[in-house]
């Protein structure tokens, strides 16, 4: 099967609780008031030790260049537009057929209320639609055990070697999903 072009997600995807838009530059500066606390809370730190959190601007915009099949998403509200969450993804990657969420985060006060569920469900039903994605990887730093425990709530399971997958990036564990074709 053709390797279908993986252009980013238009416009916005919108859920009963949830909306996902491509991030702007007017965004910002919503985000930076719970970026870095994301951040260090997705690695298992405290904020003050979560590294690279100091130009978000530059780091959104080097995610977007390393992404030209991919797309940084705004994670809102389906009743307020304001940023409570970002998610990074990757189409036909690490192959054809696949999806990779590079990073996703909710604001503090945000997590806990499904809405990073709902965000990945809309991702990766557009994903297959759209991309052909029948199979799903993510990340998780082994310091996060709420996050661990969110992809093993969504159905995720760790990779193993016949998942023929690269070695995840250091000290990340790969969490994978497969969805059957319809």
């Amino acid at each position: 099967m053709a390797r279908r072009a993986a252009e980013p997600l238009p416009g916005a995807l919108a859920g009963p609780r949830v909306v996902l838009r491509p991030a702007a530059g007017d965004d910002l500066p919503s985000i930076e008031r719970w970026y870095p606390e994301a951040v260090a809370a997705s690695m298992g730190l405290s904020r003050g030790d979560a590294p690279g959190t100091q130009n978000l601007h530059f780091e959104l915009e080097a995610a977007r260049a390393a992404a030209p099949d991919g797309a940084l998403l705004v994670i809102a509200r389906a009743d307020d537009p304001a940023p409570v969450g970002l998610l990074d993804y990757r189409a036909n990657s690490p192959g054809p057929r696949w999806l990779t969420v590079a990073f996703i985060a909710l604001a503090r006060g945000r997590r806990g209320w499904g809405l990073g569920s709902e965000a990945m469900r809309l991702l990766e039903a557009e994903a297959a639609r759209r991309f052909g994605s029948r199979r799903f990887l993510a990340g998780v730093d082994p310091r996060n055990g709420l996050g661990l425990y969110f992809w093993l709530r969504l159905g995720y399971r760790p990779a193993r070697l016949d998942d023929g997958l690269p070695p995840p990036r250091a000290g990340a564990f790969a969490m994978v999903r497969a969805v059957a074709p319809r």
